[in-house]
């Protein structure tokens, strides 16, 4: 896979979803106060999710 900014094929840095297990600091009723550490990770970004290019905001296009 790999991403590409449509705008400016130099850009290579992109925002995308990825899910981490964290440990978290929570009050009295499970409510989320701060994060401890960063776990793991539980699931790598994914080719079909959306990628923004982080330095123009262009919608990234994706190849295998």
């Amino acid at each position: 896979m790999k991403a590409c900014c449509p705008k400016d094929p130099t850009h290579k840095k992109f925002i995308t979803v990825a899910h981490v297990s964290q440990d978290w600091v929570v009050d009295e009723h499970g409510n989320f106060l701060e994060v401890v550490k960063d776990l793991e990770t539980v699931a790598n970004p994914d080719p079909w999710n959306t990628w923004t290019c982080a330095e123009c905001g262009a919608e990234a296009l994706c190849s295998s």
